[in-house]
């Protein structure tokens, strides 16, 4: 694996310690660059606050978990049953004490969670989904359809962080070896940032076949990866260690 090589991590500030760590064990070079701003949202005015006879909490992501905390009325985490999207938010629940969370295994998605045998069955079952402006609107639509009594709760906003077109182009004198993206809104702000006519030349590291899909159309050499920062670090090793990768072959 060649140790100088840099590999751009594009998560949210605060949420890229795990991959970082990773990837300077693996020898590689990691370098931040947020791609997300999250701003947290306040509960609206009068809005009925959560935490009374609530039997299922989702959340969509890491962040829903820990800004959710400042929507909820009672403990946190909630004493009901807690679910999430991924092995992020997974994770993210059990840092706050949670001590079981429904999520799906392999890939992190609506779809894969709303597969889960504990959700197909929750007629007459409260459920408090915590989540970002924006984004799918699959699990609220699919569990009222299914019989849940559901509130949607919109706890923080996903932006682009300010002057991000300069920070891309900084990046860029010294070009990385590789670029992790983890969301398709993420990707869009990388897209408008990028320099115009500056070709893109490093593979991009995709764990989800939606965010590849995109990635593809923007003209990206694409990688898949599996989910997670497991995931994307097979990947990174396979690539850097010379391997075909899905059919891409390089020196």
């Amino acid at each position: 694996m060649t140790g100088a090589a840099r590999v751009v991590v594009t998560r949210p500030a605060g949420q890229s310690a795990g991959l970082v760590a990773a990837l300077r064990e693996a020898g590689l070079q990691p370098v931040e660059l947020p791609l997300l701003e999250l701003v947290a949202l306040p509960p609206p005015m009068g809005a009925r606050r959560m935490g009374t006879a609530t039997d299922l909490v989702v959340a969509v992501s890491p962040s829903a978990v820990t800004f959710g905390r400042d929507w909820w009325s009672g403990e946190w985490p909630p004493a009901c049953a807690v679910a999430g999207v991924g092995a992020g938010t997974g994770r993210a629940w059990r840092a706050e004490g949670a001590q079981t969370v429904i999520e799906p295994a392999g890939v992190g998605d609506s779809e894969a969670l709303l597969a889960h045998p504990a959700l197909q069955q929750v007629a007459g079952r409260r459920v408090f989904i915590l989540r970002g402006e924006g984004g799918r609107d699959l699990l609220g639509p699919t569990l009222r359809a299914r019989g849940a009594e559901v509130d949607e709760c919109l706890c923080y906003r996903r932006q682009m962080p300010a002057g991000l077109a300069l920070r891309v182009a900084g990046v860029l004198r010294d070009p990385p070896a590789a670029w992790t993206v983890t969301s398709t809104e993420a990707l869009a702000h990388l897209d408008a940032a990028w320099p115009a006519a500056t070709p893109r030349t490093a593979p991009l590291f995709a764990p989800h076949p939606r965010i590849a899909a995109a990635a593809r159309r923007s003209g990206w050499l694409t990688l898949p990866s599996g989910s997670g920062d497991a995931g994307l670090m097979t990947a990174l090793q396979a690539w850097f260690d010379g391997a075909d990768y899905d059919g891409f072959t390089h020196d």
